[in-house]
């Protein structure tokens, strides 16, 4: 189990605060593109689970990335698939933050992430790729991590929980610099019944700025009510202990009772023989009284 609340929230800050002094470095270039994969994996879940198609994922090495899916003919799915790349990756990274605060089956967790990101890449991804290079080499290396134990898999999971809620909040910037290429942007034009080709156009229709602005406001509080709702219950989070029954204590009390031991008990309304509390009824006083004159 993870440490206490004061250590927690102190390997969290460390964490928060040594990404965000390294943001520019090479190494977080790297850690950048493995969520940017997350942000395209979940559109390409979305697509799958909604009944879809998906033909590829790429990623453009600026912090960019594309998925290539066929939603389903339902009408809602489009929504769920565009959706899915900001509120997937803010629930990704809050559930790791959480498994690896709480040092629940952590290992197990490391060792299906990294199978599951190495599949993904196979499938989706072109050989040689951007995309297959970044899903491979972390894919590898949360499998080995998950394999070397329990510690390593419980660190492991909250540097990954921590660095892709963190650039899942940082992400959410690019609605105030350029809304009209973003996910929310995309969706907007659609609800507001244009077709790729008004992409282009410079003009950009007011109804779409609009409904870019609602979209992109709504996404970015859910995205950081999942983050702050898991962070505040990972922080909060105690170990727990399991209080023996009465049946089960006197399972582990060694040898017969005694006399003594037994009046005693059944004085308080409790069977010596099973640990059951008695009904009140049942109670009576030992020994019995002596009602003569």
């Amino acid at each position: 189990m993870m440490a206490e609340k004061p250590v927690k929230f102190v390997i969290f800050l460390s964490l928060i605060l040594s990404l965000v002094a390294f943001w520019d470095h090479q190494f977080t270039s790297y850690l950048k593109e493995f969520v940017v994969l997350i942000h395209e994996i979940c559109h390409a879940t979305a697509a799958l689970f909604s009944g879809g198609v998906v033909k590829g994922i790429a990623l453009h090495g600026n912090e960019g990335g594309e998925t290539i899916a066929v939603p389903a003919s339902f009408r809602g799915s489009f929504i769920l698939v565009v959706s899915a790349g900001y509120i997937g990756s803010s629930l990704v990274g809050a559930f790791l933050l959480r498994l690896g605060f709480q040092g629940r089956h952590a290992r197990q967790t490391m060792i299906l992430l990294g199978l599951f990101l190495i599949s993904v890449s196979v499938l989706y991804s072109k050989l040689g790729e951007l995309a297959y290079l970044t899903g491979i080499f972390w894919g590898v290396g949360i499998l080995v991590a998950g394999m070397l134990g329990e510690t390593i898999s419980i660190l492991s999971l909250v540097f990954l929980g921590t660095s892709i809620s963190l650039y899942s909040l940082y992400d959410l910037s690019d609605f105030a610099e350029r809304l009209t290429e973003t996910d929310a942007g995309i969706l907007a034009f659609w609800m507001a019944g244009l077709g790729p080709e008004d992409l282009q156009n410079e003009e950009v229709p007011t109804v779409v700025v609009v409904l870019g602005y609602m979209i992109a406001t709504l996404w970015s509080l859910l995205s950081v009510g999942i983050i702050f709702m898991s962070l505040r219950s990972s922080l909060s989070h105690e170990e727990t202990h399991d209080i023996p029954s009465m049946e089960e204590s006197f399972e582990r009390f060694p040898g017969d009772l005694s006399p003594e031991a037994k009046l005693w008990l059944e004085k308080r309304g409790v069977d010596p023989e099973s640990g059951i509390v008695l009904p009140p009824n049942l109670f009576q006083d030992f020994p019995p009284k002596d009602n003569s004159p």
